[in-house]
């Protein structure tokens, strides 16, 4: 099984040596951060971005299956202030849910339908959930109408929140609320574990990396911690988690030297048991 862990790190190690650009396109000359990227259908994208100048955006591409061609098709300027800290993912087949933060680092859940060409974006509905602060934004499907967000709150306090919306995307109503955190809780990755299962990467007390787990119901409406593993003592900033197989997941993030780590790690269907089984600096340059 190390061997298997260790394997999956070359893959990712080598892919990075190798990997070579196909295609470029500037869909924005102006500026564009705090991007997400969902998949429409096999050749079509969004993606949700903010412009500093104009605010909130979504906009669709086709890519071709070789990658050789991008082509920009439709744009939505969703928010005329800030539309920062993305988490844009799927509902239904031309529904999907944007968490973002807006206007006065307000936090907005909304729906947009997007047709499998992308020739269009339309917002169907809007929900400011957080009035006081909501940044470093991570959304995940619970179920068929029912999704998480894990964000950094209050006095930058790490909050995870469950909300219902229907399939057509017309309501979005906030069902729970859990205030995981009550030190520190930013750069918030979070990912399905299994039916009822997360586990959620963040920055915690003194800037240290953490993984904790948690258990959400099928409806949203609990949300209880079950373990917590501080896996980084120095630093742990910019995460980004995914799933490797059953019961493995992988980490991607900055330690306190700014260099390009990764790690592995067996997390439990039901969350209890978080161990750390291998590390990668792959990037020492940074």
């Amino acid at each position: 099984m190390f061997k298997y862990f260790i394997l999956i790190l070359n893959v990712i190690f080598y892919s990075h040596l190798f990997a070579q650009q196909v295609s470029s396109l500037e869909f924005d000359a102006s500026n564009a951060t705090y991007n997400s990227i969902v998949q429409v259908d096999s050749d079509t994208y969004a993606i949700a971005y903010h412009n500093s100048s104009y605010g909130g955006y979504i906009r669709t591409f086709t890519v071709s299956s070789d990658g050789t061609s991008i082509s920009a098709i439709a744009y939505l300027r969703h928010d005329t202030n800030q539309g920062t800290f993305n988490s844009f993912v799927q509902v239904d087949s031309d529904t999907y849910v944007l968490a973002y933060t807006g206007y006065g680092n307000d936090g907005f859940i909304k729906t947009f339908t997007i047709p499998s060409n992308g020739s269009s974006i339309t917002q169907v509905a809007s929900l400011e959930h957080d009035i006081s602060n909501c940044i470093f934004n991570s959304l995940a499907k619970v179920d068929s109408d029912t999704y998480v967000l894990a964000y950094t709150g209050t006095n930058d306090d790490g909050f995870i929140s469950t909300f219902t919306i229907s399939a057509n995307g017309l309501t979005i109503t906030e069902v729970a609320n859990l205030e995981h955190d009550t030190d520190y809780g930013r750069y918030n990755s979070i990912v399905q574990v299994d039916s009822d299962t997360y586990a959620l990467a963040y920055t915690g007390a003194d800037d240290d990396g953490f993984i904790s787990t948690f258990t959400i119901s099928a409806d949203g409406s609990t949300i209880t911690e079950v373990a917590n593993l501080e896996h980084d003592t120095a630093l742990g900033q910019h995460n980004t988690i995914t799933q490797v197989d059953s019961d493995t997941y992988a980490l991607a993030y900055m330690d306190n030297e700014s260099d390009g780590m990764i790690k592995t790690f067996t997390i439990s269907s039901d969350g209890a048991s978080l161990t750390n089984v291998a590390t990668l600096e792959y990037d020492s340059d940074i």
